[in-house]
């Protein structure tokens, strides 16, 4: 019988202590900031229960395209945070100070977790691409596949939550969000992200590719010239964003700029 995988001897020695030094020092993110936590939670909990389930598998086989994912990751972020913040306002939570998330019960981490399941794996759950969930999944074994997957990435999160505690929970899934997905929307490096790559739009020598890579993009799909608005729907919802925009966008390489190392979530 196999031993603990790294990972699980990893967490085993992880305290808040450290998951918040490493959010701190390797994501510029202040654990005790509610909704700093709540944002890069949201991505962690959507790229362990949703992203990095058999829906990438699906993504590879073609049903999603890389400007379908990027979309329908984001919303599903959004839809995430949604439901953590709600939780949070009913709990009267209003800081990320273990004296501010004290008072949370295992009760409560389980009605969280079933709160996030029911909304992942409903099938009639809505994408941005006009799709629902079970128009996805196609049949009903890859809708089962999807459902048990995220069931048990989601009983993972709220097991760490019973077992270490709710807060050490809340950090260690927010430290994934934070520092495995720098380049998601929501992340605190997203703004930079943006406003380095609407930049690098009019200036092709800037562009991380080069410029004879630049070049092979163009022409630009209707909608994009007007740059503010652009840079505006990337920040407030990129799920709205045109299918072809969103993968000229992706094919031009928005998740492939080097962030400065002193911007949160930089590399």
């Amino acid at each position: 019988m196999g031993g603990a995988s790294s990972i699980d001897r990893a967490q085993a020695m992880m305290t808040e202590e450290t998951v918040e030094e490493m959010l701190r020092s390797r994501a510029g993110i202040d654990p005790v900031d509610l909704t700093a936590l709540l944002d890069v939670l949201a991505i962690g909990i959507t790229n362990s229960a949703w992203r990095n389930t058999c829906v990438e598998d699906w993504h590879g086989e073609g049903r999603l395209s890389d400007g379908d994912m990027m979309r329908v990751n984001s919303h599903t972020t959004h839809g995430v945070r949604q439901r953590l913040r709600g939780w949070a306002r009913e709990h009267g939570i209003r800081t990320g100070t273990r004296e501010g998330l004290a008072g949370l019960t295992v009760e409560d981490a389980d009605a969280l977790g079933y709160r996030l399941f029911r909304w992942l794996t409903n099938p009639e759950r809505k994408l941005p691409t006009g799709a629902t969930l079970r128009d996805l999944a196609r049949t009903e074994a890859d809708l089962d596949e999807y459902v048990e997957e995220a069931d048990r990435n989601l009983r993972g999160f709220v097991a760490r939550m019973e077992n270490n505690g709710v807060r050490f929970g809340l950090l260690f899934s927010a430290a994934h969000g934070a520092l495995a997905c720098t380049e998601w929307w929501g992340h605190p490096s997203w703004p930079t992200r943006v406003d380095q790559f609407v930049a690098v739009l009019d200036n092709p020598a800037d562009h991380p590719y080069g410029p004879k890579e630049y070049e092979r993009l163009r022409p630009e799909p209707a909608g994009m010239q007007d740059r503010s608005a652009l840079r505006a729907a990337l920040m407030r919802a990129p799920w709205e964003l045109d299918s072809a925009i969103a993968e000229w966008l992706i094919d031009a390489g928005i998740g492939c700029l080097r962030i400065a190392p002193d911007v949160p979530g930089g590399r």
